[in-house]
């Protein structure tokens, strides 16, 4: 199975290890020590990973510095200041001190929210993202962005704060239920959109997903290690060279402006987050095209691929919740001046920041829906 070992630096001096290996969920405290971390440890873990396979290896963690896992209930209801605040007390219960560190061992909320309880636990402490969905492998685990839901919207409260290693198991992914296989495959066609000639395994990734889709929704071990390894190494990039949003990374939020407005719309427990960027990419591709930046044949090749992404629910929601799906977009975190911005794109990998009328937006998220 393939893999990769790789350090991705950032202008302000922060380094994070990449790791992409079959098994490293066995080799989390070797991991740390290669990071340089050498007080307690403090594994916080999402609870339902401990009765999974993957269970004996995490649980193996009592008998080193990281202690038994710190199990914890996730759920995007539960992606709240409130929890963030539980994680920091638990850390304090274990005596961690400032010469400690949390592994964060979990899906796409869990890591956000543990690195965020890292961030902010004695004025911030090391931590190592541990992903285990294929989500958060190829999104939230790189580029130190932690945080918290609140009731005005997604991820409005949080902190950058780098992990010092960002470990992927391939291994992890291959016993996702099909639905969260197909979330995390939002993410990568959003890479895919934004970088097509990006290599995965000797195939530029656009090809990779239009030939291989469905064997990486079916959980093919190696499709799946190519596709996490190409994106993330794409985000490395991009983040590396844009650590704190005020450029180029914005572009990652490609299908992320609508998407986050219909979760936030539908109460963030209807559609999963991939779900919703798959719906959101709709949008700003008939957006992109809309406005004469991307030509016919890209759209249709673009859309064919975002049509293969499937939705687990019905995606017709009710004229309130469409209402409410428009106005969540005045929270987005890219807005300026009371001006909603999108993520459009140019030309297939060309993506490009720009100002949307009122209008626009009621196009992009029926565009979304349709």
């Amino acid at each position: 199975m393939r893999g990769g070992d790789f350090e991705v630096r950032f202008a302000s001096g922060e380094r994070t290890r990449c790791v992409i290996r079959p098994g490293a969920l066995a080799s989390l405290e070797a991991i740390a020590t290669e990071a340089g971390l050498a007080g307690k440890g403090a594994l916080v873990a999402d609870d339902r990973l401990l009765s999974m396979r993957h269970g004996a290896a995490l649980l193996r963690n009592e008998q080193t510095r990281l202690g038994r896992p710190i199990a914890r209930t996730v759920s995007e209801e539960r992606k709240c200041l409130a929890e963030a605040e539980s994680i920091c007390e638990a850390l304090a219960e274990r005596g961690l001190g400032r010469d400690g560190f949390v592994v964060a061992v979990g899906g796409g909320v869990l890591t956000d929210l543990a690195g965020f309880a890292a961030a902010i636990y004695l004025r911030g402490v090391p931590w190592i993202s541990v992903p285990t969905t294929l989500l958060a492998q190829v999104d939230a685990g790189l580029g130190g962005k932690t945080g918290a839901n609140l009731r005005a919207g997604k991820n409005l409260a949080g902190a950058f704060h780098q992990p010092r290693a960002v470990v992927c198991d391939p291994e992890a992914l291959l016993t996702l239920p099909p639905r969260e296989l197909w979330s995390g495959l939002a993410e990568v066609v959003k890479c895919a959109l934004l970088a097509p000639e990006e290599d995965a395994g000797g195939v530029s990734l656009l090809d990779r997903c239009e030939a291989n889709l469905e064997g990486a929704a079916a959980g093919d071990p190696e499709t799946l290690a190519t596709l996490v390894e190409a994106c993330v190494r794409l985000k490395g990039r991009i983040v590396a060279a844009d650590e704190r949003e005020g450029g180029a990374r914005a572009f990652l939020n490609l299908g992320h402006t609508v998407g986050h407005a219909l979760e936030a719309a539908t109460g963030y427990g209807y559609f999963t987050h991939g779900e919703a960027v798959a719906l959101g990419l709709r949008g700003a591709l008939r957006l992109s095209h809309s406005r004469k930046l991307l030509d016919f044949a890209s759209l249709q090749r673009a859309l064919q691929l975002v049509a293969r992404l499937k939705i687990g629910v019905d995606r017709r929601l009710s004229p309130y919740q469409r209402e409410a799906a428009i106005a969540a977009l005045a929270h987005d975190k890219k807005a300026r001046g009371g001006k909603i911005r999108f993520v459009l794109l140019a030309g297939l990998g060309g993506p490009r920041l720009e100002e949307v009328t009122p209008e626009e937006c009621v196009m992009a998220v029926e565009a979304s829906l349709s």
